[in-house]
Order: structure tokens, then sequence, then C-alpha cells
């Protein structure tokens, strides 16, 4: 807070200040309307139309570089963040007090309101708006929309929601699921592995956004990564999840692939055997199956995984018989599969293939059955 006055009277005000590097010497003011700053415009006063009418009807938007003060507010974030201060004043201001330590081209995105705010969600909104308008001025004379480091680091920044008592403290989806389109729009490949690590995220929508943009991206990268979500078996947006990575596959040139995995599920294996038996996704073709056992395609799911004699299953098998709760019918599947493949894994044949490195691992300490390895873990999934 800061006080200002002589000694007859004196005003409060909660006022936040940030110093950045303003080399082209942007200049912007926001505040909210009243008769005052109508009267002001009848005057001259500069003001700038955004675009937004509700916004523009609410607020007075004054800057040296109208093109750039539309593109700044053209953020429905920050729009948003604004909105939600009852009494606003933001501007960037050349630099004060200690601020005028720091070398030249610095200016200050400066907040200032009348009174003390005590309100800790407002608070939070607040320091919000300062990181979403630093984050763009910032990086605007470098293109900042088509920057993908940046949105690559808003996409791996943390996710989720923090609340204490009634109060947000941290709220990411908005930012997160906003760099996720904006990979998929720029559709440069080095940010296939950034999204394929969100494929698995709790933020459903996030997941919908990076499985979209892969398929924009069109990189035969991403594949592998998506070919596991054949079999999300999670009960809340699994189905919708599944169609959509169905769709991108398909846009990737792998209808053979979705086809084989989304027959071997309602029970037909034909098209399965060959392929992951001996395809270049096996391994990510039995994460899906593996996946797909605790949803309602379970026992077809595991008898699928006997078809293709994927003994490299035997473990997570084991585990899902151990850990998780399966229907009856299922679980007996999982029981025959597990039991065909121990058979097969200890048979005496040639070392040739996955099977055979497979079969040849030492067992583990306590498990009944050969070792055999270990399916791929899925970057992200939480239930690997």
């Amino acid at each position: 807070t800061v006080t200002h006055g002589d000694g007859k009277t004196k005003q409060t005000y909660t006022r936040l200040r940030a110093p950045y590097f303003n080399p082209e010497g942007f200049r912007f003011e926001v505040y909210r309307a009243s008769v005052f700053s109508s009267l002001g415009k009848a005057l001259g006063m500069q003001d700038i139309k955004v675009g937004h009418p509700r916004f523009d009807q609410d607020f007075v938007i004054k800057g040296n570089a109208p093109r750039r003060v539309r593109r700044l507010f053209d953020n429905k974030r920050i729009r948003r963040l604004i909105d939600a201060q009852p009494r606003i004043h933001l501007s960037v201001k050349a630099q004060e007090g200690w601020f005028s330590k720091f070398p030249a081209g610095v200016d200050e995105l400066h907040f200032q309101s009348l009174g003390v705010i005590k309100d800790l969600g407002q608070l939070r909104t607040l320091f919000d708006l300062f990181s979403e308008v630093l984050q763009q001025v910032c990086h605007e004379g470098r293109a900042y929309e088509d920057d993908v480091r940046i949105h690559i680091r808003r996409l791996r920044a943390p996710g989720g929601r923090i609340e204490d008592n009634k109060y947000v403290l941290w709220e990411s989806y908005d930012s997160r699921r906003d760099a996720a389109d904006a990979l998929g729009r720029l559709r440069d490949p080095v940010a296939v592995p950034a999204l394929a690590s969100v494929l698995w995220d709790d933020d459903a929508l996030l997941r919908a956004l990076a499985i979209e943009a892969l398929a924009e991206i069109g990189h035969r990268d991403a594949i592998g990564p998506l070919v596991p979500l054949l079999g999300d078996a999670r009960k809340a947006d699994g189905e919708r999840i599944r169609e959509r990575v169905a769709e991108a596959l398909r846009q990737l040139g792998e209808e053979e692939l979705v086809d084989a995995v989304l027959a071997a599920l309602g029970g037909d294996f034909v098209r399965l055997t060959t392929l992951g038996a001996e395809g270049e996704y096996r391994a990510e073709i039995m994460a899906a199956l593996a996946g797909a056992i605790e949803g309602e395609a379970g026992r077809h799911a595991a008898n699928a995984l006997a078809e293709i004699h994927a003994v490299e299953a035997l473990p997570r098998l084991r585990e899902i018989l151990r850990s998780y709760s399966v229907p009856e019918v299922t679980e007996k599947a999982v029981t025959r599969t597990i039991a065909a493949l121990e058979a097969r894994a200890s048979l005496p044949r040639a070392a040739s293939g996955a099977d055979a490195q497979a079969d040849t691992l030492p067992r583990a300490a306590g498990e009944p059955g050969p070792d055999t390895g270990t399916l791929p873990r899925t970057v992200g999934d939480p239930t690997r």
C-alpha cells in the first residue's frame, strides 16, 4: 500500500508495480468508464476501441500504439482478469522511485486502486493479471503468438487448481489449454514431446486439445504416444478421448492400426493378430489393450493379448489381478491369458523376436512364472 496527501487529508491506495524491458516505449492505460471518463471522451481524450463491445463499453483504453493495444486486449484471459477487479487503473509508466535505478528502456507495469485490498481472491486475480500482461507485452515484439518455445513453457507449467477455503489460489487450466491450441496452430514438430507429456493429464479438455494439436502437426513421432490412449478406460471421458485419438491416428495414416485395435476390443482378433505380432507399434498396442482391461472391453482386451502372444504383458496382467477390481468375466479372461502366456514363455524355442527376448529374462523374486519384462510406460500415465 501507499499513502498520498498532505497533513490534513490522506488517502491510501493498493499499488502493484513490476519493471520490465520496454525498448519500444509501448504505453497503454485502462480504467473503468464513468461519467467523468465519458466527458473526457467528448473533449477529445485518445480512446482506443479494442473490438470487444462490452469491454469497450465498460472500460476506457488508451495507448500510443493502437494495433498493439488491440492485440493485447484481444487476449480473453486479460479481459476477464481486468473485469474481475472492482476498481482498476492499469498502465505502463516510466520508471519511478527505486525503479529508476534500472537501465534505460526499463518501464513499469503499474496498478493502483483506492483503499486497501484485503480479499485474497482479488489479490490472486491481480497477480494473475500482471503475469498474463507481462508475458504478452514482453514477447509482443518477438512475435509472441508465434513463439513455439513460449507456448511449450506455458503447457509445461504446473497444472490444476489450488483452493484455500473459498479462495482460488492457483489455476492454470486456461493458460495450458490455450498453449496446446496454439501449438497445434503453429504445427511445429518440436512441440510433439511437450504435447505428448499431457496426454494423460487430469484435465480432460487439455488432453483433447493436445490430441487435436498432434493431429494438426501431423508428425509421425506423435503416433507412439497416441496409440495407448485407444485403451483409455476412464469412465468419465475415456470414450470421448478414444474417439478423438482414433480420428487423430487416422489423420496420421494409421487407419489399419486403429481398425485392428478397435475390432479386437470388440472381440474380433483377426486383423490384430498380424499387426500386433509384427507391427512397428506392438508395444504401444499392448499398452492400449492392457489399459482397456479395466474398462467395459476388459474381457476382449485380455483375450487379444493372448492372441498376439504378448508375454511382455505378463507383469502388467498380474498387477491388474492383484491391485484392481474388475468384473468376474474379465478376471477369468485375465487369468486364462496369464496361464497361456506363461505356458508359451516356458516353451523352448529359438531366440527370435520380442517374445524370445522376453522369455529369456530372469524370473522375478516371488512371482509365479517367468518374469517377462514390462510394458512401456506412457508419458504421464497415472495408472502406470
